[in-house]
């Protein structure tokens, strides 16, 4: 097991920045930048972005230096490599998830894109009132954000209905609203095919819209029960679910608001 650095040479921020990884696993590779005061925002879902001035130090600490596409080769040969798109970023990780089939993976990616990835399976919808949260209850008596499942449609056509469902009026309309911005996703990432997990393999992605109403602004009861949360004062009944960490950062904006 062994922790590895690449040369400085990307540019961000008026500097040169190197990726700290491992070849063995997240933990090792926490514990080590931890342990070398690499705060845990710099990590990117499968390494850490570090300023050039570090990495004399991290190199001294034992990191092992090398390049910078022998580094996505360790990646991608012991697997913890996680692909991303443009302007996203891995916010958490979960090798081995219990909830997926055996070795299945379970990424949570921040997006600034307009669209969800091809691959989405399940759209959510995350509305928002002085930060409050619309939840639905579900068959099982469990809470959830409002949700469809997108089958032949696509993303945006499942969203606009969804949309339609909860909000009773079309994502566009006399009254200006806008589209529901997509906050993230939640991709499962799983090798082969096991009986009764029922979506694509090897990847499904179960994307986050977010939506901010009025105070005064009228929102459909959903077919489901529903209610309204706290952001701030319900993350332990809502920090189990999956998409939480997208919603998280609404959370923690002034007012839990968009």
């Amino acid at each position: 097991m062994t922790i590895w650095i690449d040369h400085p040479a990307w540019p961000a921020h008026g500097r040169l920045w190197s990726h700290l990884v491992s070849d063995a696993s997240y933990e090792e590779l926490h514990d080590f930048a931890a342990a070398q005061g690499v705060p845990r925002r710099a990590f990117e879902g499968d390494h850490y972005d570090v300023p050039e001035e570090r990495y004399a130090a991290l190199v001294a600490a034992g990191a092992a230096p090398t390049s910078g596409k022998e580094i996505v080769r360790i990646l991608q040969h012991s697997g913890l490599r996680i692909q991303k798109r443009r302007h996203e970023r891995v916010v958490h990780s979960t090798p081995d998830a219990p909830w997926l089939p055996p070795g299945g993976r379970a990424d949570v990616i921040v997006s600034r894109q307009a669209q969800a990835p091809s691959h989405t399976v399940v759209v959510r919808l995350a509305v928002v009132r002085e930060g409050h949260l619309l939840l639905a209850r579900q068959p099982d008596s469990t809470w959830d954000l409002p949700h469809l499942e997108v089958g032949h449609a696509g993303p945006t056509a499942a969203v606009e209905r969804l949309v339609r469902d909860v909000l009773g009026s079309d994502v566009l309309g006399s009254n200006g609203r806008t589209r529901p911005q997509l906050l993230g996703y939640v991709r499962n990432t799983v090798a082969g095919t096991f009986d009764g997990y029922p979506w694509p393999v090897p990847k499904a992605s179960f994307a986050v819209f977010l939506h901010g109403v009025g105070p005064a602004e009228k929102v459909a009861r959903p077919s489901a029960e529903s209610r309204w949360v706290s952001l701030r004062d319900h993350p332990g009944e809502l920090s189990a679910q999956p998409w939480w960490l997208l919603l998280a950062q609404v959370a923690e904006s002034p007012g839990g608001s968009p």
